[in-house]
């Protein structure tokens, strides 16, 4: 068992809503308020990342962006925060039988990622 982090991103700059979430695996919710965003997020158990860190990644992020000859193809919009959760990673054969108890209502409050 080993503990990692996942994260999302929030951003600015779109026309379906005023505020993007970015959340894994590509999910994008969008909202109209900065609160509602952030309570989205909030409540399934990311918290922003420390100063420094939440810096690098932004500036990771804005050379990665900058990188692309000609530009990005979609609007980015303006990253805004950067939120990070804890996450458990289960060996291949103990994923598999948490996913048989959880299939049977006995799960755990932890998410679990098979790699």
């Amino acid at each position: 068992t080993t503990q990692t982090t996942t994260t999302t991103t929030t951003n600015t700059g779109f026309e379906k809503g005023d505020f993007l979430v970015r959340e894994e695996q590509g999910n994008r919710v969008y909202f109209d308020f900065f609160e509602e965003a952030f309570n989205y997020i909030a409540n399934k158990g990311y918290a922003r990342m420390h100063r420094e860190e939440e810096k690098e990644w932004i500036e990771l992020m804005n050379i990665i962006h900058d990188s692309v000859k000609g530009g990005m193809k979609y609007n980015t919009g303006t990253l805004l925060m950067v939120l990070s959760r804890p996450i458990t990673v289960l060996p291949p054969g103990e994923a598999a039988s948490v996913k048989k108890s959880s299939s049977r209502g006995r799960g755990t409050s932890k998410e679990r990622v098979n790699p």
